[in-house]
């Protein structure tokens, strides 16, 4: 049942909202829009990061202090700089936003709270304020983009990246030392007012750390993701699919026309790669993890409330479980 957002933005904003996963090309695709200034492009609305940011860290915090592979912009947060208020942390801004309110109240379908929304807003009439297009970009927004795109009319936009590679990059991150992105798995599926299926998933597939070995970790990472996505899907009015974008220039013409003519922004979309990283599961347990994932994801998917969720968590499925295949026979054969 959907519930009534708080509030609501009084009036239709040209806003751009980027929603996305983590490792799935979004600072890419964010830097796209920050190149045309007449946006004002504000970078992970709802990083935790914000919380404490300052002039100094504002100044300093970009892809080149750790080993992202991002596109070689300047500071992340600068956008963010005229609203730190005291000097540390961003106006309205609350650490909770960041995990904790992943899921909104009463669920994906459910409440936006007050805080979010009022902080949300603020970003989109200061960047409106300066003469600019707000484009907000965000890789924790999976669970909320329903209601958030209730509450704040625009455009908004899902990016979509085949989730084993999204995987392989979790794996590379977490085999150098930073397990950061393996974290917030368990982390999102315990957020406040997480779906009563999250709480299932956890409890069949217990992680036993944020490992990229750790087979349960995987089969949570998949379902995750492919409940998030069938829910989300009907929220967004485009879909940036990586792959699609790194092969087929109409797939990137086609993206480009529809922003020239939603907002009178060009943006220059062409250049999307989409590489493939390594994965540390096990090889011999493919067969059983493919099973596994396979039939508890149609299920999670026979759930989702439209049509054009099921089809696009089902599209979704079936990418990812014919590149783990893929992968996993390539692997042994050259073992």
């Amino acid at each position: 049942m959907r519930h009534a957002t708080p509030a609501r933005m009084e009036h239709e904003t040209g806003m751009i909202f980027l929603h996305s996963g983590f490792r799935t090309a979004s600072t890419w695709v964010w830097s796209r829009f920050r190149a045309n200034t007449g946006t004002l492009s504000y970078y992970e609305v709802f990083n935790e990061r914000l919380a404490s940011l300052t002039l100094q860290t504002a100044l300093a915090l970009n892809g080149r202090i750790w080993h992202s592979k991002h596109p070689p912009v300047k500071n992340y947060f600068e956008e963010f700089i005229p609203l730190i208020q005291n000097g540390q942390g961003i106006f309205l801004y609350q650490q909770s936003m960041s995990s904790e309110w992943f899921i909104p109240q009463g669920g994906m379908d459910g409440t936006l709270r007050q805080e979010e929304f009022l902080y949300c807003q603020l970003l989109v009439k200061y960047a409106e304020q300066t003469g600019k297009i707000p484009v907000l970009s965000a890789t924790r927004s999976l669970g909320r983009i329903p209601a958030l795109s209730r509450a704040i009319p625009g455009t908004h936009v899902l990016i979509y990246r085949n989730l084993f590679k999204q995987w392989c990059s979790f794996t590379e991150q977490g085999e150098i030392g930073n397990p950061y992105f393996l974290k917030t798995i368990v982390q999102q599926l315990q957020a406040q007012s997480a779906p009563p299926e999250f709480a299932a998933i956890l409890a069949e597939f217990t992680p036993a750390s944020a490992s990229p070995r750790d087979e349960n970790l995987f089969v949570c990472f998949v379902l995750l993701h492919l409940y998030l996505y069938s829910r989300a899907r009907p929220a967004c009015d485009l879909v940036m699919d990586i792959a699609a974008m790194a092969t087929d220039p109409a797939c990137t013409a086609a993206l480009e026309q529809q922003f020239l003519a939603r907002h009178g922004l060009s943006v220059d979309l062409s250049g999307a790669t989409d590489g493939m990283m390594f994965c540390q599961i096990d090889p011999a347990a493919h067969d059983r993890l493919h099973h596994i994932i396979d039939e508890r994801g149609r299920a999670l998917l026979k759930s989702a409330e439209t049509e054009q969720g099921r089809a696009f968590g089902l599209k979704a499925l079936e990418a990812f479980l014919t590149t783990y295949t893929a992968y996993t026979r390539e692997t042994l054969t050259t073992a």
